[in-house]
C-alpha cells in the first residue's frame, strides 16, 4: 500500500496524538444534539446553522454526561449524525440500537425489538462534536485511536470495510 500521506511513525507519534488533543479540546464546545437535530431540523438547515455551505468529511463523537461514549467517521458528517437521531435500521441508528441493548429498552424483549424512540431521546439529550478530516486514512485511524483513548463501549468495527 502506498496511499499513505505519512509514515507509520509519523501517524503514531505525531499526527494522531495532535489530532486527538484537538478533538479533546472540542468537548467543552460540543453542541447539544437536540439543538441541532430537533424537530423540523433538516440537514440543510443544520449545515446553514453551522455556517457551512455543505456537508463535510470528518470524525464525530457523542458525549454523555461529559464522557465520550461513541466516535464515528463519515464522508457526510451531518447526514450521518442525522441518521443516528432519525434513522430506524441497525446501521442507520447504530448508537440507538446499542443504547437500547445496554439499557434494556425493548418494545418486544422476546423478539429483541429495540425501543429506538426511547434510545434516540437519550441521544437527543447528549452532546456532539465533530471535526473535519478530509483524508479517509486519517479519518479511520483517528476514529479507532479516539475510541481506544476514550474506551468507547458502543463502537464496533465488524462492519468497516
Amino acid at each position: 500500500m502506498n496511499h499513505f500521506e505519512h509514515t507509520f511513525e509519523e501517524y503514531t507519534q505525531d499526527y494522531l496524538p495532535k489530532k486527538l488533543e484537538i478533538f479533546k479540546s472540542l468537548i467543552g464546545k460540543a453542541f447539544r444534539v437536540k439543538d441541532l437535530f430537533g424537530k423540523g431540523q433538516g440537514e440543510k438547515s443544520i449545515i446553514k446553522k453551522l455556517g457551512r455551505l455543505s456537508d463535510f468529511k470528518g470524525v464525530y463523537a457523542f458525549i454523555d454526561e461529559g464522557e465520550v461514549i461513541y466516535v464515528g467517521t463519515s464522508e457526510k458528517v451531518i447526514n450521518r449524525l442525522s441518521y443516528h437521531v432519525k434513522g430506524y435500521t441497525k446501521y442507520q441508528a447504530h448508537l440507538a440500537w446499542e443504547l437500547a441493548k445496554e439499557y434494556d429498552l425493548y418494545l418486544n424483549k422476546k423478539n429483541k425489538t429495540p425501543n429506538l424512540d426511547k434510545a434516540k431521546s437519550m441521544i437527543l439529550n447528549m452532546r456532539v462534536l465533530f471535526m473535519e478530516v478530509a483524508s479517509p486514512v486519517e479519518r479511520h485511524l483517528l476514529e479507532i485511536y479516539s475510541c481506544m483513548h476514550f474506551d468507547c463501549k458502543f463502537n464496533f468495527f465488524e462492519t468497516h470495510r
